[in-house]
């Protein structure tokens, strides 16, 4: 589970994923790369529907994403950021 006051934040993160991945798809990037970010996405409703709190580790799925392109710092935004949770 995520942390009820993150829980949105993470909502709102999960979809900036998802744009951020489908950009990268408009942008011609590899399968690979494209397949890696996936990977971290089909990862990150688990974290979410886990009876323990793993928001921490939601967080940090999302550092690891940036380390991959800079782009998905939307992500940790939205996560990080009580206000831009709300959408």
């Amino acid at each position: 589970m995520i942390s009820a006051e993150k829980f949105n934040n993470a909502l709102a993160a999960l979809n900036a994923v998802l744009v951020v991945a489908r950009s990268m798809a408009y942008d011609g990037r590899t399968g690979e790369v494209i397949a890696n970010v996936l990977d971290t996405a089909e990862y990150l409703p688990r974290l979410l529907a886990d009876a323990e709190d793993r928001t921490s580790e939601f967080r940090d799925n999302l550092a690891g994403l940036v380390s991959i392109d800079p782009m998905f710092k939307f992500a940790l935004e939205r996560f990080d950021d009580e206000n831009l949770g709300r959408w």
